[in-house]
């Protein structure tokens, strides 16, 4: 894989053909050996996982039990995604649904 990339959501992330056409078009847009990284929970995390291989993309999950367990979860995943942005100051981008289409809120530049 040339890029393991994390990419996580709420389970309440509200995902409808539109939006969920708009997440495929930016899975799509990371070359074809990418290893997406996520936690595998229900919603956003499990259509992450269940697109990939539609999209012919990899994907990896990193289930938990709870509690704990989550939190350390999440710092194994970030541990293991190739870029992690913020501590090398690249951009990370953050989206919301709006209007019922996936919007660009912000970054942290």
């Amino acid at each position: 894989m040339s890029h393991k990339v994390v990419i996580v959501g709420s389970r309440s992330f509200p995902i409808d053909t539109v939006v969920g056409t708009q997440i495929v078009e930016l899975m799509r847009a990371f070359p074809e050996d990418t290893l997406f990284l996520t936690r595998g929970s229900d919603g956003f995390d499990r259509f992450v996982m269940q697109v990939a291989p539609i999209i012919g993309r990899h994907c990896f999950a990193y289930p938990a039990s709870g509690g704990a367990d989550n939190y350390l979860r999440d710092i194994e995943l970030v541990k293991d995604g190739d870029e992690k942005a913020l501590d090398q100051g690249k951009t990370v981008r953050a989206y919301s649904v709006v209007n019922e289409a996936l919007i660009w809120v912000g970054e942290n530049d």
